[in-house]
């Protein structure tokens, strides 16, 4: 299963910490260089259709390096919304397991198995229109 969207990772500190080392980027990790880019009013339109709420320059630089999040086409997202909230409830599940020990474990096992397996679905929702 691939990972959609990869902008985020552990190594990129929090805003919402106190401590002033988590708040610092790394100096690879700085953004310092600008790219204009001029669109007609009918390419302005198609970005600002796509974008959702992302802002303009967030949803471009995501899009160049093929990194934006899924777009659920419209007849899937009650589905795809479903499938979302039963992972969920399947790692609750568990993570409850997981504390009950070795006597748990070949359930645990096995809602793994199922975890990967409704991810697979949810994400050929993707690719199916109709």
């Amino acid at each position: 299963m691939e990972k959609f969207n990869n902008i985020f990772d552990d190594e990129f500190p929090s805003s919402f910490s106190d401590d002033p080392k988590a708040k610092k980027l790394p100096p690879n990790r700085i953004r310092k260089h600008t790219v204009t880019v001029r669109l007609n009013d009918f390419e302005l339109k198609q970005v600002n259709d796509s974008r959702n709420q992302l802002s303009k320059s967030c949803w471009l630089r995501s899009s160049a390096l093929q990194q934006l999040p899924p777009t659920v086409p419209e007849p899937n997202k009650v589905a795809w919304q479903e499938l979302t909230a039963s992972l969920q409830k399947l790692n609750d599940l568990t993570s409850f397991l997981l504390r009950r020990g070795e006597d748990a474990q070949p359930l645990s096992q096995e809602l793994t198995a199922l975890k990967v397996k409704l991810s697979h679905v949810r994400d050929a929702l993707l690719k199916l229109n109709e």
